[in-house]
């Protein structure tokens, strides 16, 4: 379980540093150009790395679109409620991990919002970290183990 989740997990570590700098910052904008009339409607622009970080996710087998399953399972309504779960998150239920990256990876394809919601939140920065903490205490795990055989 832990190789499979690795394995997709792993290559989004790098968007970390960016995902701690943005914290709590917009990283998108919205596009009003001069040349569009009163009567047109203004559109969301997204940084680059936003959107290289979504890309990256939708290319792992990490989203689950039965993500409300789990949400209501979890009883996560909140931010708050999100972050705790994160937080409680381990090797028996990392299902909470790839739900709430799942809401706003696949939510925002609809609605723009969640996008820039989960990097000034802090959502994707706090799963990525608990899937990294989760992966350094199972590699203590099993070298402790191997060093007692």
């Amino acid at each position: 379980m832990i190789r499979r989740y690795r394995d997709d997990v792993e290559p989004l570590l790098r968007y970390l540093p960016w995902l701690e700098e943005k914290k709590g910052r917009s990283v998108s904008s919205s596009y009003t150009g001069e040349d569009l009339a009163a009567h047109s409607m203004s559109f969301p622009v997204y940084d680059s790395t936003l959107m290289g970080f979504v890309r990256a996710v939708q290319q792992t087998k990490l989203l689950d679109r039965n993500y409300v399953y789990v949400y209501t399972r979890y009883r996560m309504r909140t931010a708050a409620d999100e972050r705790a779960q994160i937080e409680r998150a381990d090797t028996r239920n990392m299902e909470v991990l790839t739900g709430v990256l799942s809401k706003y990876v696949l939510g925002g394809m609809t609605k723009g919002y969640l996008w820039p919601e989960a990097v000034e939140e802090g959502i994707f920065l706090a799963v990525l970290k608990r899937f990294k903490k989760l992966f350094e205490m199972w590699d203590q795990s099993a070298e402790s183990q191997g060093k007692q055989e």
